[in-house]
């Protein structure tokens, strides 16, 4: 069973005015909704905008901005979203188990206090200390030192092969979400929240995409899942 999400969650937040309020706050003056859906649907439009207690959650594939700095547009979207959100905490999540990737970034009053991710078994950054949600689920394994390399041993499962920390990267995402959220990744799917393209163009040229393949395309999910 895999996954595949980019989802921000931003706390303690609240969509006082409006998902669009909160567009025109980064910056995006002109959005184009698209419709009313839960988390579960979310995926029509550019960006997917909700909220569940005290925890606003973004749906878009602009959170990649938080994993790599190739995209202009995502990378200017994570600065006005860092900068308008400059007194609360902010999370970054993302899962390809295609390719065996997951990442995390979390953000404290503008200033980032950790990071990993890494893909098909390898971590390519880990930078700041653990998160206390971190901390309780390593605490559950034993842990040892492999000729330099810590591995982790389930005490209650001694039959399983021993982890390394590319093994728990999926399983650190859905539980930064419940810290965030109160619920793990999989158990968003009724939040209700309004899907969006970031302004007529971009809505134009995906309808113009969907002319030229004369098909139609389905919306993609906030998290899949998957087996194989």
């Amino acid at each position: 069973m895999g996954w595949k999400t980019q989802t921000i969650l931003i706390r303690p937040a609240g969509l006082d005015g409006g998902p669009e309020k909160l567009l025109a706050e980064l910056g995006y003056g002109s959005p184009r909704k698209v419709s009313e859906t839960s988390f579960a649907e979310a995926g029509a439009g550019s960006i997917w905008i909700g909220a569940i207690a005290d925890c606003v959650i973004l749906y878009t594939h602009l959170a990649g901005g938080f994993f790599s700095d190739e995209d202009r547009e995502s990378n200017e979207f994570k600065t006005a979203l860092l900068q308008r959100f400059a007194d609360t905490d902010v999370a970054a999540l993302s899962l390809h188990s295609v390719v065996g990737a997951w990442g995390f970034a979390v953000y404290q009053r503008n200033t980032l206090i950790r990071h990993q991710d890494g893909y098909d078994g390898m971590v390519l950054r880990d930078e700041g200390p653990r998160l206390p949600v971190e901390e309780a689920c390593l605490a559950r394994f034993e842990r040892h030192d492999d000729n330099g390399t810590i591995l982790y041993r389930d005490p209650a499962h001694p039959e399983f092969d021993d982890m390394s920390d590319p093994d728990f990267g999926e399983e650190l995402v859905f539980e930064v979400c419940r810290s965030f959220t109160g619920f793990p990744l999989d158990q968003l799917d009724n939040v209700k929240g309004v899907d969006f393209w970031l302004s007529e163009e971009e809505e134009q040229l995906h309808m113009q995409r969907l002319a030229s393949d004369s098909v139609a395309i389905d919306a993609a999910r906030p998290w899949w899942k998957f087996w194989g």
